[in-house]
């Protein structure tokens, strides 16, 4: 069968070819010829009785090829049969001619082993000439040579048949070698159909393993701890539920399996609705009346599924108080960012408020914080959130002067759907719910309303929550920090604060200083804000001038160190040059030290006299330090000498 193939015309064209490089018939081959005369050209001699080169010894780091095996397994080792009783030799080699492995008849391989053709040997035309590698010129194409066909002589008697595909070694060359007269049409036809069943097979494998992979990814998308997820067909009965659900309703699959949905859960009636109308519902509310306290307000997701346009079943994912808790805490960042090291400063003020609290962090009481505007309420907050047991817990905050009183109630306690005008669909979370497990921190505690002081204190005597609208109570773990600059002894007694909420809240009681009760922390945080916003603002400013820092030192700072770090920031952005002058301060600094009547600054006389002693305090106590050393006494104030001098006049320390 040999496809226009002449062994005398053949043997006649070898015998003129290699006498003279021509050919003197017209029936070789294109594709044989110019390999000829490719092989002619590298000077290969045809003549060879064996292969030159001996079998390369090489280490074969992809071999594959017992994988391959059990893939194809059938298919393989019908090949390796055929091949055994055609007296053929199968050999693999990579894409660049190396081969890695052998099979077939073990008589033929002997014999091609001996010819140094074997693993380790090169089989492209450079080395091997005229064969069926050499006339592949693409994936997925087979080529034969026969007989006289060949360049070597040692190959005469053998068809040479090759297959180049692509398979677990990248790749490959498949190359048979048999003698002629077992290059049968049959034996060709079943090499095709072998190839299209190999080719088959591996596509099958291929498709098979990512399925594998697809339905992994889903097993561990199903298995998601956080979420109980319901798959429905479109008749509305459970095709499958993943352990989460299950173990929330305290179910077996074998319960659920097959069963209609709304007899188990007729809490779902909503969602099956989509069924006919292929509507998303997303993140609405539904209530399971028999459930433990977390599991009975879910929040719902419920997607249609389409095959084609008609839609073929529902997935209905259910997300728990705690779950959507979480996620609704790492969305809106309530953590709390500051600890005790952020808090700068050395006075003995400072420094016993600091520890106070750091004791305060090792407790679960109600604690209160008082203190101006600026002094850093929600900073000691934050820090004894991340001090105490609860640190891996949210930080939940709510300014109450911030909240319309009519909406206090709602954003603590959340509420139902339909509670009142308004009110979201689906109901929602209060922030008591949101900070279960952690810290809530109630700043400006004295602008809360009267009727929300009431259920405020109900809810952590009992330490449940009812949520506005609903008669249903979630148990809650929150421990409660309160801020205030208010005097709430006086509303107590004006009416306007319960008094048995302010006992309940009254545990711990921390009292921050005034920026101003604490001026030797004031070059601390002027030089932090200077390097802070130097950076941030991309400046060069790497002091500040002593007379600036001398007005910086006995300003009042009615704002506190909010005020004081608006002052830098600004005098920051004015500043040109390597120093923040005083001219760079804001006017008010300066103003206050021009003015007369210092009262306009809201600071009255006693405050100005109390100012001043702490001052004359702080000179006699470096004056002693430095034993009288008026330039060091200068420098650690910030100010100049001259300016000592005035104030040892002054305070009659000279």
């Amino acid at each position: 069968m040999y496809f226009n193939y002449n062994e005398s015309n053949m043997k006649k064209n070898r015998e003129v070819f290699f006498a003279t490089g021509c050919f003197v018939e017209e029936e070789v081959r294109s594709e044989i010829a110019q390999s000829w005369k490719r092989c002619h050209a590298e000077g290969l001699k045809h003549e060879l009785s064996s292969m030159e080169n001996s079998l390369r010894s090489i280490v074969v780091t992809k071999d594959m090829s017992y994988l391959r095996d059990s893939v194809l397994q059938s298919i393989v080792a019908s090949l390796y049969e055929t091949c055994d009783r055609s007296r053929a030799a199968l050999f693999y080699a990579y894409d660049d001619g190396i081969v890695f492995s052998q099979r077939g008849n073990e008589d033929m391989l002997r014999y091609f082993n001996a010819l140094n053709i074997g693993i380790g040997t090169c089989i492209t035309e450079e080395t091997l000439g005229t064969t069926g590698v050499a006339l592949i010129k693409e994936a997925n194409q087979e080529a034969w040579v026969v007989g006289e066909e060949h360049y070597l002589d040692i190959l005469l008697p053998f068809v040479t048949h090759c297959f180049y595909s692509e398979d677990f070694n990248g790749r490959t060359y498949t190359l048979i070698i048999l003698p002629k007269d077992e290059f049968t049409d049959l034996f060709h036809l079943y090499l095709q159909l072998f190839h299209k069943a190999r080719k088959a097979t591996l596509e099958d494998y291929r498709i098979n393993l990512e399925l594998a992979m697809k339905t992994n990814l889903f097993i561990q998308f199903l298995e998601n701890k956080n979420q109980g997820i319901l798959f429905i067909d479109i008749f509305g009965k459970i095709i499958t539920a993943n352990s989460t659900f299950l173990n929330w309703f305290k179910m077996k699959l074998d319960e659920v399996k097959n069963i209609d949905c709304l007899k188990l859960f007729p809490e779902l009636e909503k969602a099956l609705t989509c069924l006919h109308t292929g509507n998303k519902i997303i993140f609405e509310e539904v209530f399971f009346h028999n459930n433990h306290a977390h599991s009975q307000f879910m929040r719902m997701d419920v997607t249609p599924m389409f095959q084609g346009l008609e839609i073929s079943g529902l997935i209905i994912t259910l997300c728990d108080t705690r779950g959507v808790r979480r996620t609704v805490n790492k969305i809106s960042n309530s953590q709390a960012y500051y600890t005790f090291d952020n808090i700068i400063g050395n006075s003995s003020e400072l420094k016993g408020v600091k520890e106070k609290s750091r004791t305060a962090g090792q407790s679960n009481s109600s604690v209160i914080i008082t203190g101006e505007s600026g002094t850093g309420k929600e900073l000691f907050a934050q820090s004894i959130h991340n001090a105490s047991i609860r640190k891996e817990g949210p930080f939940v905050a709510l300014n109450c002067a911030a909240i319309q009183q009519e909406l206090i109630a709602s954003e603590l306690f959340g509420y139902v759907e339909g509670a009142f005008t308004g009110a979201r669909k689906g109901g929602s979370m209060g922030k008591f719910e949101y900070a279960d497990q952690g810290t809530l921190f109630l700043d400006e505690i004295g602008e809360l309303p009267l009727f929300a002081q009431t259920i405020l204190l109900r809810v952590l005597e009992e330490r449940t929550v009812t949520r506005i609208g609903s008669n249903v109570t979630t148990p809650i773990d929150v421990r409660l920090i309160c801020a205030t600059n208010r005097d709430l002894k006086k509303m107590v007694k004006e009416g306007t604060f319960r008094l048995d909420l302010y006992y309940r809240i009254n545990v711990i009681h921390l009292r921050l200083p005034a920026l101003r009760e604490r001026i030797t922390d004031i070059p601390l945080l002027v030089n932090y804000y200077l390097d802070h916003f130097d950076e941030q603002l991309d400046k060069k400013v790497e002091r500040v001038s002593p007379e600036a820092m001398s007005y910086l030192v006995r300003y009042p700072w009615p704002g506190n160190s909010r005020e004081l770090r608006n002052t830098i920031e600004c005098g920051v952005n004015n500043a040109i040059g390597r120093f923040l002058e005083l001219k760079d301060l804001p006017y008010d600094i300066v103003d206050y030290f021009e003015c007369e009547d210092r009262e306009e600054f809201g600071q009255i006389s006693s405050q100005g006299k109390e100012f001043d002693k702490e001052e004359r305090k702080k000179i006699l106590s470096l004056m002693i330090e430095y034993n009288g050393n008026k330039s060091q006494v200068a420098e650690k104030l910030g100010i100049s000498r001259s300016t000592l001098y005035k104030k040892l006049r002054d305070y009659q320390l000279k």
